[in-house]
């Protein structure tokens, strides 16, 4: 009787661990998702006319049904989502030649790639205590 009463304290003790880590994951991709967007803003570097290219930038949550997996989706809302790859890369002229690039989507990759190790690493040795 004493082993099942063990194990299923063992068990719930790694239940409200793993909700823990969880919990704090989610908080961290909502932070880099933030950072993500700050930085993506900041780096456009071309000259805009209204603004609306930037103010279509937005953050989306995508629901897996599960409580374990948190997700968000960085993208640029209708109709400025066709300039995004024009105006990262650059595009062919009709007449010849390219027109330049202005990156500003990959520093928001590169910072994503840093940050969320980094904070995935805390949350999990945060979450012990």
């Amino acid at each position: 009787m004493d082993v099942n009463r063990l194990a299923a304290a063992i068990e719930q003790e790694l239940l409200t661990y793993s909700d823990a880590i969880s919990e704090k994951i989610g908080e961290a991709v909502e932070t880099v998702a933030a950072e993500v967007n700050d930085e993506i803003k900041r780096r456009v570097t071309f000259r805009q006319r209204s603004g609306k290219y930037v103010k279509t930038f937005h953050i989306k949550k995508i629901n897996t049904g599960s409580r374990y997996n948190h997700s968000r989706v960085w993208h640029v809302k209708s109709p400025h989502y066709r300039l995004t790859h024009l105006l990262e890369h650059g595009h062919a002229l009709r007449g010849g030649g390219r027109t330049r690039a202005f990156p500003h989507i990959i520093f928001g990759e590169q910072l994503a790639e840093r940050r969320m190790p980094e904070l995935t690493e805390k949350a999990v040795q945060d979450a012990g205590r």
